[in-house]
């Protein structure tokens, strides 16, 4: 009776169609979860049902079907060759979770009915067939998210669901009063949301920064990859179990390599370990224990870098000058698509995504963030901030230099102005044209308007510049002015776009900001703080805006100077460009 009442209050709804967009078959993670929420938003309806009725002892033919979808749907999975049994609680953890989420749901309609005995057990019972329908549709939505993008048609069965439930609390007129329809629909949705929290959410990872040691070769979507550090020396990465479904993906900085002579000094952070650990950070973003920090309850993956490619690259490429040769393992894509398949076997469907990274992780994140959007999280709500990562580079270097990092194979195919060869690519406009692609995200980037220092944005400019003369890579200034006046046309051209797009430009020449307490604090030339900017993003309120300082050659304590000062840099503290 109960499970006919509820399909009679499920609405099926049509998804529309993706004209030129290659769909991807249903991953068998997600095909593994999806079978569990069909059996949770039954089991739902059950215990619901019974913890409003008294008939808890009729639940164990109920648990044992839930338990048996459990071990069926792994196995499909594991026939599919992807485990998906730690990607949501066991059998007996999510019985637990609803059935204490039905017992509050059944106290407060018996604390708060307005009526009779009789109106009581039938707003029960409505709940408890609304719970079963809301985990069905999230179940079939979890199937065809792809064509639900923006989740309209999901909320849209929800808003029709608590229309059906109207009708069926008034009918006769008999149960008018409190819990109203709407009410009831949203107590049975916070015992739906423990059920997908339960099924979204793996419990098996720790709430603590945990490193993971990949193995040698990682099997994922047809392809084998073979994660590794530069050198040749094992790659490993770092994750953590937040409190709320909104999934953090961080990509590590640490310069670049194009050359035999940028590669043997190098000019690159070559291995990962213990040390990249997020645990040992106790400044800006990066500590997870300041309370404003938008990020401290969040699940993370941070993704370490020690390939010089930008986290771009699927090459082994051996540099040579003269006689001499060093090969690179250019596998930082590789080693982003390991850490992808990590997060969604284990954050199988978030409510939300932040993908960021610093300086080389700048482009990280906005490369590494596409598949992530298409095929692994495609109706999550996405933000994707650069931090420190413009894009200014010569021409020389587009042509010669960035094909050796084996980018070209992996570009992404299904978006037509980024499906060009690498030497056509323009990286001014790689911001906006993923913006545009995808006008229900947000995108950004942040800089300083100086960005100094050896390892900077403007000191890999002048490596670029200088290529042939590596003594004048320690004079990293000269081209300050320069690079700025390109960073900011690049920006405002970008957000001339792409309405999706902002940027942030602060004063000084201090190189990233995600690991710096400014984030708290900098409200220089009449700035925003960027932790509100952050905020105002995550949130889509009005107050993301673009900002760019109304002092930006100031140089704030601590920033990259010049000793002694040398153009444009000036005796008293400032950027001055003539």
């Amino acid at each position: 009776m109960l499970r006919s009442i509820a399909l009679a209050l499920a609405l099926v709804v049509a998804a529309p169609a993706l004209e030129g967009r290659a769909q991807q078959s249903l991953y068998p993670t997600d095909a593994c979860v999806a079978t569990k929420l069909d059996a949770a938003a039954i089991y739902c309806g059950k215990s619901m049902q019974s913890a409003a009725f008294g008939g808890s002892a009729r639940l164990a033919p109920a648990r044992q079907r839930l338990a048996d979808a459990w071990t069926n749907a792994e196995a499909t999975s594991s026939e599919a060759g992807v485990s998906c049994a730690e990607t949501t609680a066991t059998a007996a953890e999510m019985i637990a979770a609803i059935d204490a989420a039905a017992a509050e749901v059944t106290a407060e309609i018996a604390a708060s009915t307005v009526g009779s005995r009789g109106c009581e057990q039938r707003r029960q019972l409505l709940a408890a067939q609304a719970c079963q329908v809301l985990l069905t549709q999230e179940a079939n939505h979890l199937r065809n998210r792809s064509t639900d993008r923006t989740r309209e048609e999901l909320e849209a069965a929800q808003a029709q669901l608590t229309a059906k439930v109207a009708t069926r609390l008034t009918d006769g007129g008999t149960c008018a009063g409190s819990p109203d329809a709407e009410q009831l629909v949203a107590l049975a949705n916070g015992a739906a949301d423990a059920a997908r929290f339960a099924a979204y959410v793996s419990p098996r990872v720790p709430a603590e920064w945990t490193m993971i040691t990949p193995d040698a070769e990682v099997p994922y979507n047809g392809k084998t990859l073979d994660p590794i550090c530069s050198r040749g020396t094992p790659w490993v990465f770092f994750v953590k179990r937040g409190t709320v479904n909104k999934t953090l993906m961080y990509y590590q900085g640490g310069g670049a390599c194009w050359s035999y002579t940028t590669c043997t000094l190098p000019t690159h952070k070559v291995s990962a370990g213990p040390s990249d650990n997020p645990a040992n950070a106790t400044t800006g973003f990066a500590d997870f224990n300041n309370p404003e920090n938008p990020f401290r309850d969040w699940n993370a993956v941070f993704v370490p870098y020690c390939t010089g490619d930008i986290h771009w690259g699927d090459s082994v490429y051996e540099h040579r000058q003269g006689g001499l040769k060093v090969t690179i393992h250019h596998k930082g894509y590789v080693n982003a698509q390991v850490a992808e398949k990590w997060a969604r076997e284990h954050f199988a469907n978030p409510d939300q995504v932040f993908v960021t990274g610093s300086s080389a992780g700048a482009y990280g994140a906005i490369m590494n963030s596409l598949p992530l959007q298409e095929y692994v999280w495609p109706s999550s709500d996405f933000a994707v901030l650069g931090d420190a990562g413009n894009g200014v580079i010569t021409q020389d270097f587009q042509q010669n230099d960035l094909p050796k990092w084996g980018v070209e194979q992996n570009l992404p195919s299904w978006i037509p102005d980024l499906n060009v060869p690498i030497t056509a690519l323009d990286a001014s406009k790689l911001w906006s044209i993923s913006a545009l692609f995808y006008p229900h995200n947000r995108f950004a980037n942040y800089s300083s308007s100086f960005d100094g220092g050896t390892g900077g944005q403007t000191g890999f400019y002048n490596v670029m510049l200088n290529l042939d003369n590596p003594l004048s890579w320690l004079n990293w200034w000269p081209p300050s002015c320069e690079w700025n006046a390109i960073m900011r046309e690049y920006v405002h051209a970008s957000a001339a776009a792409a309405p999706n797009y902002r940027y942030y430009i602060g004063s000084g020449s201090r190189h990233t900001m995600w690991g710096s307490n400014k984030v708290y604090s900098d409200t220089t030339g009449n700035v925003p703080r960027i932790v509100d900017w952050v905020d105002a993003m995550l949130d889509e309120t009005p107050a993301w805006v673009n900002v760019e300082s109304d002092d930006p050659g100031l140089l704030l304590p601590g920033d990259p100077r010049p000793n002694p000062p040398e153009y444009p840099y000036t005796e008293d503290g400032r950027v001055v460009c003539e």
